[in-house]
């Protein structure tokens, strides 16, 4: 429930808006805006968004590097990584040292699709932070990231 909304008198009235509740609407309508920009094919799974990322990030991982990076299941990672190859967005490859180990690169597709996404990222960044001053995006740095060292502390 928004605050409006519980200023108009619903169910759950007496409820007020938090900072952390705050930030969580935040970051889902900002997930649901990204979402939109990829509706169709394995790419409206967020566990392959969440691969993507961290390959944009790192190219080469192992799948396992990518198992404990993205916190998803081996199995989840494996059959994600089958439907994003068959889509033409990463590639594997065998460690040329380990043999045992297969090393996932985003192809010149993925690649093309994470140069993509950041932009959008950086659109969407734009229009969230209109009308804060250098300043003020400091102090909600700040604000913010003491938030998030407050929950990884416990």
């Amino acid at each position: 429930m928004t605050e409006k909304q519980a200023k108009k008198g619903g169910s759950a009235a007496r409820c007020t808006l938090t900072p952390p509740m705050l930030v969580n609407q935040i970051a889902r309508l900002f997930q649901n805006r990204m979402r939109s920009y990829d509706l169709d094919g394995v790419m409206s799974q967020e566990s392959a968004r969440q691969i993507m990322r961290e390959l944009a990030r790192e190219d080469g991982c192992s799948q396992l590097d990518l198992v404990h990076r993205t916190h998803l299941k081996p199995p989840t990672v494996s059959v994600t990584l089958k439907r994003l190859e068959s889509e033409g967005l990463v590639e594997r490859k065998s460690d040329s040292i380990d043999q045992r180990v297969t090393r996932v690169f985003l192809s010149e597709q993925g690649r093309e699709h994470s140069r993509r996404v950041r932009e959008r990222l950086k659109d969407l960044d734009a229009e969230l932070m209109q009308g804060f001053s250098e300043e003020e995006t400091q102090q909600l740095l700040q604000f913010l990231a003491r938030m998030r060292d407050n929950i990884v502390s416990e």
